[in-house]
């Protein structure tokens, strides 16, 4: 179903980059607080929910990186790697490399590869919920 409005496709150009940036900040965030990419991910695929139902279904296609099938495999390749990569180094499985990587001007990043797991969740997440909207929209069409 399309929504024919022309103030709310306008104010998706604003709401949909905010969201998703929103959706970042969460996923970031959500290693060392509550949040993560399963929260992220819901928040990314209603905004895109919101931009299909605004702009079409071509429109939110055209808008993905990837095909909904591309990013669930994408995230699920992800999120097993970084559970099943430790046992190669004799570790135990799903363990969190933590690390600080310096940058120039005496910045440092923290990075844990739990960010690696969270962004997989992610891609999962908006891949099945986008994937699924699109589905069952060509069975009503």
């Amino acid at each position: 179903m399309m929504i024919t409005s022309p103030i709310l496709r306008t104010a998706m150009r604003l709401i949909l980059p905010l969201s998703l940036l929103f959706a970042a900040y969460v996923s970031l965030k959500g290693h060392n607080a509550p949040g993560g990419g399963f929260i992220a991910g819901l928040i990314a695929a209603i905004a895109l929910c919101s931009y299909r139902m605004s702009n079409g279904p071509k429109a939110l296609m055209r808008s993905l990186p990837w095909h909904p099938r591309i990013m669930v495999f994408l995230g699920l390749s992800m999120a097993l790697g970084t559970a099943f990569t430790p046992l190669l180094f004799g570790e135990p499985f799903f363990r969190s490399l933590v690390t600080v990587i310096h940058l120039p001007f005496g910045q440092e990043i923290h990075f844990a590869s739990a960010a690696v797991f969270d962004t997989g969740v992610l891609l999962v997440v908006i891949g099945v919920a986008v994937g699924l909207i699109q589905r069952l929209s060509e069975e009503l069409e």
